[in-house]
């Protein structure tokens, strides 16, 4: 059997069973005007056996316009059915993409083993690689994609702590950077994630708390996938730098560091639902900071329990409110510390409330409801109620006392 090597030029199969187009080196010219992309024959691609290839089960093939392929002729005889084995990497040359003038490339024909994608279904028209063309005009099919509607890798990504999220910046391509693929020359095909040389700067979260990335990936160690869009899935073996990573063009991202640490950061709004029993143990210390907006804590029925055996609670609020709402049954607070409600203004209790022990109390409180107080009680500064005040079935309202000594002696009066 003899192989052969081509060049990918369309992927996008009408029957969506992962066929390619490929332009076979030594068989096809790549004149195309006499042979245009949508003229070559469509190629199967034979895939690993990790995938299932059947059902809609495992992976596909990652090929993409301009990838290097091998295979062989079915049809020896006629080297019209082309079978794809593998794909082929290397070192991309500037000089065949540099063949392609502006003369070509104005007149929309290009050369042959390349990227043949316009920017627009537009250069297609009247074009070798369009329907109907004038070197081809009882075809009535031709490429069925452009640039404008193909993945691409973010320009530029900025990323702010400020709750407004990230912002991605696509390319703006012109007809200057066709033929879209390869993204560059005279370096390796393998992705930079892989060879060790790729920017992990973007992941350092030091700013908000967190730690930078502690990937450094040798080669051949890590395993990577990098897709057009800019997705990256890292599984690295480096000695002393094993890594799981997983980065989302956005900026999202979720590592797992050598000793079993994770930084995850995610860009814009997050949503976790459990439908059922969630549980989260936490051996050191817990830190919740809101930069910006509300904390809001809804329990719509059940009980909110908060106990803390050993320590203080402390609830410090510089601007804003702090708003919980129980919408059914109760909320128990067990501390073995000391518990402080610190207010700069006044502190208002709406319901019947019920203290066992001393109330202490240094600064003017409002009730508005029922105090049951069974301790010893003090203070310091005034007790304002909006309704009856009353002690050992008596009312304060109408409550009088003798008067012992001077010339009001043995009358009564009520207090001031």
């Amino acid at each position: 059997m003899k192989y052969f090597y081509g060049i990918v030029e369309d992927r996008q199969d009408p029957l969506m069973i992962g066929r390619v187009r490929v332009r076979v080196h030594g068989i096809h010219t790549d004149n195309k005007s006499l042979i245009a992309t949508p003229d070559l024959s469509w190629s199967q691609v034979i895939l690993p056996t990790t995938a299932g290839g059947l059902s809609g089960f495992g992976t596909q093939h990652g090929l993409v316009e301009g990838s290097t392929v091998i295979g062989f002729f079915r049809d020896s005889e006629f080297m019209q059915d082309f079978v794809v084995t593998g794909v082929a990497t290397g070192i991309s040359q500037a000089g065949y993409k540099e063949t392609i003038t502006d003369e070509l490339l104005e007149r929309g024909i290009g050369k042959g083993f390349n990227d043949p994608r316009g920017l627009t279904l537009d250069d297609y028209t009247d074009k070798p690689d369009g329907a109907n063309s004038v070197e081809h005009p009882l075809r009535t099919f031709g490429l069925t994609t452009a640039l404008d509607t193909a993945p691409k890798k973010p320009e530029s990504l900025e990323i702010k702590y400020d709750a407004t999220g990230s912002t991605i910046t696509n390319p703006e391509l012109t007809v200057d950077d066709l033929p879209y693929y390869p993204l560059y020359t005279d370096e390796s095909d393998l992705s930079t994630y892989a060879r060790g040389t790729a920017d992990y700067t973007p992941r350092d979260v030091s700013e908000v708390g967190g730690i930078p990335s502690v990937a450094k990936p040798v080669y051949p160690y890590n395993k990577v996938i990098e897709t057009e869009s800019g997705h990256v899935i890292e599984v690295d073996d480096t000695l002393d730098a094993e890594r799981l990573a997983i980065e989302h063009r956005s900026g999202t991202f979720q590592e797992v560091h050598p000793d079993g640490s994770v930084v995850q950061r995610i860009v814009n709004d997050n949503y976790q639902i459990i439908a059922k029993n969630d549980k989260i143990y936490i051996a050191g210390d817990a830190d919740l900071t809101v930069e910006k907006g509300n904390v809001t804590i809804n329990v719509n029925t059940g009980n909110v329990d908060m106990k803390v055996l050993k320590g203080n609670v402390t609830s410090e609020i510089t601007e804003g409110n702090l708003k919980a709402d129980i919408l059914k049954g109760t909320t128990d607070v067990l501390s073995e510390g000391k518990i402080t409600i610190t207010g700069n203004s006044t502190t208002e209790i709406i319901s019947d409330t019920t203290i066992t022990g001393t109330l202490t109390v240094s600064d003017a409180t409002t009730l508005q409801s029922t105090l049951d107080v069974s301790g010893k009680q003090t203070n310091s500064s005034s007790i304002t109620a909006s309704g009856e005040v009353t002690g050992k079935g008596v009312k304060l309202s109408t409550h009088t006392h003798t008067i012992a000594s001077g010339s009001s002696a043995g009358k009564t009066k009520k207090p001031d």
